[in-house]
This record gives structure tokens, sequence and C-alpha cells, in this order.
């Protein structure tokens, strides 16, 4: 992103003129007539989506709480195109504005384009308002500034970059569609605890860690950043295993201690290597191959019940690393707690 030259991917200019007029925007309750007042302000006029029309925005798929888009410029944003969405009980009820970005832009199949220019609509938001973002999210990846009143995003979404203002309301921000995978969040913020709802068995385990595990390869690389994650036994935290990645690699680990329980024969027959006394495996670009990831789940919960550990005692840790420093990784809809704080992973996890 560079000068203000044309309606495209470098068009700097423009994304940070659409964050110094949507940021100072008072949504009051977020209600419709008082959103309508709200982007009146900048000249723009809401047009009413008919039931079964398609949302003019291709990127975000038929979404049923997208009622209302913005109109076409000087009667909507300058970049992109934007829509309303609301509560599906309460059509009244706004819950946010999305600007599509890129909708409209012609771009090849080099994905690092629309990951530049996600990271730094990242960058400018930063500097727009004053510090890092609350927490990180996927699936995008996603990028929220916590805000009381209005929470501000920047996602990147099937490789369309969206900015979204956000209704903040009970501490949480309103999120449309599909919930968060995976979350980094620094410690002075933690996410808002999502309804329990724990694993029931190991084939549910299994399916659940898979999805996790296929959302952090793909997507935490582009932020840029790296994950490790930790899942263990709460009643001996010695019996437990460990994933992280390399940039576009994903490694495992596992049998740290009781290799016996499963035996070297065993575990070189399934795909484990012996690295200096830890058994690993290496799944070269799992960033951009899924089946890399699932593989490596079904090793990580076969080595879990070898080493007889019962999904009722099973937590997790881990971090988030990006180039601002270290969060907490948590993963929301994974059915296991997370380990209490102070909790480590013993040497060489």
């Amino acid at each position: 992103m560079t000068a203000d030259r044309y309606k495209g991917w470098d068009s700097e200019t423009r994304f940070q003129s659409l964050l110094d007029e949507l940021i100072p925007l008072d949504m009051g309750n977020w209600l419709l007539p008082e959103v309508r007042a709200a982007v009146a302000t900048l000249g723009w006029q809401l047009l009413p989506v008919s039931p079964g029309q398609h949302p003019p925005d291709p990127a975000r798929g038929r979404r049923p709480e997208v009622a209302w888009t913005l109109g076409s410029p000087p009667e909507g944003p300058r970049q992109g195109v934007g829509v309303l969405t609301v509560a599906s009980g309460d059509p009244g009820q706004v819950l946010g504005l999305e600007v599509n970005l890129t909708y409209g832009i012609a771009y090849d199949d080099d994905h690092s384009s629309e990951w530049h220019f996600a990271q730094t609509a990242r960058e400018l938001t930063e500097r727009a308002l004053g510090g890092p973002p609350t927490w990180l999210a996927g699936p995008g990846p996603r990028a929220v500034w916590h805000r009381p009143g209005a929470s501000v995003a920047v996602m990147l979404d099937e490789g369309c970059v969206i900015l979204q203002l956000l209704r903040t309301a009970d501490g949480t921000e309103s999120r449309p569609g599909q919930p968060d995978v995976w979350r980094g969040s620094v410690p002075a913020h933690p996410c808002a605890p999502e309804p329990p709802q724990p694993v029931r068995n190991w084939t549910d385990a299994q399916a659940r860690l898979s999805a996790v595990m296929q959302a952090l390869c793909a997507q935490v690389p582009t932020l840029p950043g790296a994950f490790t994650m930790h899942l263990s036994s709460a009643r001996d935290p010695l019996r437990f295993v460990s994933a992280w990645n390399e940039e576009e690699d994903l490694r495992v680990e596992a049998f740290t201690h009781f290799a016996d329980l499963a035996g070297p024969e065993r575990l070189t027959r399934l795909g484990w290597r012996r690295r200096g006394g830890l058994w690993q495996r290496r799944f070269r670009g799992a960033q951009k191959r899924s089946e890399h990831a699932r593989e490596a789940t079904a090793l990580l919960v076969d080595a879990l019940i070898t080493l007889e550990v019962d999904t009722s005692e099973l937590v997790y840790s881990g971090e988030l690393s990006t180039p601002r420093g270290l969060r907490h990784l948590e993963l929301p809809h994974l059915g296991v707690p997370r380990a209490a704080p102070g909790e480590t992973t013993p040497a060489g996890g």
C-alpha cells in the first residue's frame, strides 16, 4: 500500500481516510435509526437487501444477517463495499458495519498480496487507535481492538480484507457468523469465556483438534507469527503432547516421558522419528496442506490415548508469538479447559 493513485491493493491513503471517517462515529446503542443517523453524517445511505437477494459481497457468501448495504460512492465508502449485519431475532438491532476493502479488485492466485494488504491495514489501524490489537483470532486471521461502544477489527476472509466496526455490549464485541476457533490474548485483556461445550469422547476431541490445527497452521504464519500448543493430563502433567509451527511447517512431539508405553517399533511404524531422545514428526508445507494438520492430529490423539490420558482430565496450554510479543493461546471451542496460570509444560515440551 503506497499512494492514493487508484482503487487497488496499494491504496494506503484511502484506507487511512476510511479509518478517519469510521472510528469517531457514535453509534449509540446500535439501533437502526442511530446507525442510519451516524453514517448520514458521512453522506452515506443505507439500502435494504430484499429477501432472497444476494448482498454485493461475494467474499462473505450468502449471509442472512446482512440486511442493509451502503450505497456507492459518495453515498458509501470510497473503497470497497459496505454492509450492515443485524441480530437474527431483532432486525432493528445492528451488530456491525463491515467494509470489504477488496471488493471489485482483480488479483492473481499469489496470496502474498492480500496477506501484505491485511498486515499493512493492521499496522495503520494500530497507529490510528494508539496501540496493538486487544486480541488476534481466527478464522481470518482477525485483529480486534476492543473499545467501549464500538470495537474495531481487521480481518482476512477468503482472500478479502475486511474492516469491521462492531457493537460492544456486556464486555464483548458482536460477531455474527462463524465463531472464533483460536485467539491470542494479552494477559491484561483475556477473552470473554465461552459457553461450556465439553468434549464428549476421543472421536469428538480429534474432530475439534483437527479444526484447530488446520486453522492455526494456515492462518498464524500470515500475521506473521508462530504458535505453540500443549495437551496434557491435569492429573499427571508429564503425560503430554506438543505441536508448534516453524513458518510453513508443523512439528509435533510426544513421549518425552513414558515412551515404553508405546514402544520404539510402533512409534517408528507410525511415522515418529527419534531426535535427541525426543519423539517428533515434521510436516513440511502444513500451512497450505490441510491433510498434514489432520494427520498430525491423529498422531497426537493416538499418543494421548497410549499415554492413558482420559478426555475428562485433558487440559491445554499454549502461546502465540508475534513481532509485538507473546500472547496467551486460547482455544474456546476445543471443549477442554485451559491449564491454570502458572502451570507449565515440563522441559522438552
